[in-house]
């Protein structure tokens, strides 16, 4: 980014405080936007997911990158006919 910028900005890498770190334990997520919040850090960039709590507290900008996480789950299982499935095209024109 420093790069980028032609040096109009001067970029330190921090990690979360102590205190942040100890009330959300387990969650670095969370005490990294707590940082924010208090005012210790200007910025987050990190693999942090929005969640209703955070967006609560703070503002998150458009995603800078997207990974390649996926859940995995049995497919499910279709318990009705081809011409059930087929019928659902017709059901906002149905009257009822």
């Amino acid at each position: 980014l420093q790069q980028i910028s032609n040096g109009d900005f001067d970029l330190d890498f921090v990690h979360g405080s102590r205190a942040s770190l100890r009330i959300y334990q387990g969650a670095p997520g969370n005490a990294a936007v707590q940082d924010v919040v208090d005012g210790l850090v200007d910025i987050v960039i990190g693999p942090i997911r929005i969640t209703g709590d955070r967006l609560k507290r703070t503002s998150f900008s458009m995603p800078i990158q997207y990974d390649r996480t996926v859940l995995v789950i049995p497919r499910p299982v279709l318990r009705r006919s081809y011409a059930e499935e087929t019928s659902k095209v017709l059901d906002p024109f149905t009257m009822g």
